[in-house]
């Protein structure tokens, strides 16, 4: 590889880098979407990893973080870091990293979208549930959320 093929390179994985973290996979993908060939990038890709430029974990964290600040549960927020290529561990590492209360995460979702109250009927209920079920909350959050406890009347 020539000296002006590695500028490219290591000038393309610090502009991505700049404006937020990547994950390793999207950074790979995004190079060969460039039509740069892995064997040419990974030994760089390497050295960012090695030199702590890029982190997985730093990614995993940043993203975990806004996800749940826009009111995604840990499911949703695992399944959308398997697609960025971060593994089971380092996802779980995240999710505990952020400090977040899931219960009242839950409960805030559910009130901005149906309201403080308790519903009483058993459909609008189940709809509720099935709402933050879709967003990824697991179903001891969704119970709480739901229930007439965490509601006011």
């Amino acid at each position: 590889m020539s000296d002006f093929d590695r500028k490219i390179i290591t000038d393309a994985i610090t502009r991505m880098l700049a404006r937020r973290e990547h994950s390793v996979n999207e950074i790979a993908r995004k190079l060969q979407q460039k039509g740069i060939a892995s064997e040419a990038f990974t030994p760089i890709l390497d050295e960012f990893k090695d030199a702590g430029i890029q982190s997985d974990t730093r990614f995993a964290e940043s993203r975990a973080r806004a996800l749940y600040m826009k009111g995604k549960g840990p499911r949703a927020i695992k399944l959308d870091l398997q697609q960025y290529g971060v593994d089971e561990g380092t996802a779980e590492q995240a999710l505990n990293e952020i400090e977040a209360d899931w219960f009242e995460s839950a409960r805030n979702v559910k009130v901005k979208k149906f309201g403080e109250f308790y519903e009483t009927e058993f459909a609008l209920r189940q709809k509720q549930k099935q709402f933050l079920q879709y967003r990824g909350f697991y179903q001891d959050h969704i119970d709480y959320a739901v229930s007439e406890s965490s509601c006011e009347n």
